[in-house]
């Protein structure tokens, strides 16, 4: 059994020799880059610049193009012999390079939702929980890579027929193995789809790539049930696999960039837009208001009070009204400070701004 040696002796080697015993724990034979801290995190592999979010995409279609390029090419070839050789590259058989390609698509995007579980459960606000939706994600993923690799939804399908009691039929059979298999991962999946697609709202590119990829499958499932007929010019399978391949490249786009999204987000590096037009409340804005003529004021109500009255007091009764009032929108009190800011209006200078505040200042003097 290998020894450990304690941090301290791993960690200065040089130490332990030069304190005069020799050093019994195990040289250091790798770099200092090696220890866990220096290591790179799996959010690192995110493509957060959006140059690397296209490259990716690009890189993506190429590997489809590709494949199906090989398919036409192997499909033409016309060979007498040894044609069962060539079943790889045939994108309709199973263990082929398209059903590889699809499982490879299917895993990344399962480990993608699982990046995205890691970050999301760290939310504060999330007091439901609605982060666990993507480990119930990240599972049906997995089983979807699976399926990809081996075609198992047709013994999925067969295995649900023959339970619901169905007699076997000659050319039958396997019309309703599909359309069974296809009703469940539609009400299965297709639940769990609404659910995410509530969850990626907020990112709009993700929620147009996770559209695309269910119109995608859709367009698929009707291949699948010959409801949508290939033109005969094409080579037989090639817009099948292709339409499929598409989808699962979009399924991946969806969870890749919403994962980039929720990363941006936790790291206080995600940009926001604000529109330099729209106003928020606007601020109170002081008004001089005229008011009418009143009659002679009496003596009573002309002698000028010894101290002036405080606020919210309440005027005599025999007191007549100023002769000029500030709105009461504007001013709470007659101590109150005034910055330039109350008087936020685009059509006023500084100098009218100070002038209407002393005109505020002299006409609340003489409603005093």
């Amino acid at each position: 059994m290998d020894e450990i040696a304690s941090p301290a002796d791993a960690d200065n080697p040089e130490a332990s020799a030069a304190s005069g015993g020799s050093a019994r724990g195990p040289v250091r034979a790798y770099h200092e880059a090696v220890l866990t801290q220096r290591q790179p995190k799996v959010t690192d592999l995110l493509p957060v610049r959006p140059l690397w979010v296209v490259v990716a995409v690009l890189l993506g279609i190429t590997g489809i193009a590709t494949i199906e390029a090989i398919h036409v090419h192997a499909a033409t070839l016309r060979l007498a012999e040894g044609a069962g050789h060539l079943a790889a590259l045939d994108a309709t058989q199973r263990g082929s390079l398209a059903g590889w390609y699809s499982s490879a698509l299917l895993a990344a995007a399962a480990a993608l939702a699982t990046v995205v579980f890691g970050i999301r459960a760290h939310r504060v606000d999330d007091y439901r929980g609605r982060y666990r939706i993507w480990l119930w994600t990240a599972a049906a993923l997995a089983w979807l890579s699976l399926d990809a690799g081996t075609g198992i939804h047709d013994a999925v399908g067969l295995s649900l027929t023959l339970l619901a009691g169905k007699p076997v039929f000659t050319g039958s059979l396997a019309a309703g193995c599909t359309l069974t298999w296809i009703c469940v991962y539609g009400l299965v999946l297709g639940t769990l789809g609404l659910r995410l697609a509530v969850e990626v709202w907020s990112s709009l590119l993700s929620f147009a790539a996770l559209l695309l990829a269910a119109l995608l499958y859709l367009c698929g499932a009707l291949f699948q049930l010959q409801t949508l007929r290939v033109p005969a010019t094409m080579v037989a399978g090639t817009v099948e696999s292709t339409v499929i391949m598409l989808a699962h490249l979009s399924l991946l786009m969806s969870i890749g960039l919403y994962a980039r999204h929720v990363f941006l987000d936790a790291t206080g590096r995600l940009k926001v837009h604000i529109d330099p037009d729209r106003k928020g409340k606007k601020r109170a804005k002081l008004k001089v208001v005229k008011a009418e003529k009143t009659e002679p004021r009496s003596a009573a109500a002309t002698s000028k009070p010894s101290e002036s009255p405080k606020f919210g007091a309440v005027p005599a009764a025999g007191a007549a009204k100023p002769g000029a009032a500030i709105s009461k929108n504007t001013i709470s009190s007659s101590h109150a400070e005034y910055d330039d800011d109350d008087y936020d209006d685009d059509n006023l200078s500084k100098s009218e701004r100070r002038r209407l505040k002393k005109l505020a200042r002299r006409e609340q003097r003489r409603a005093a």
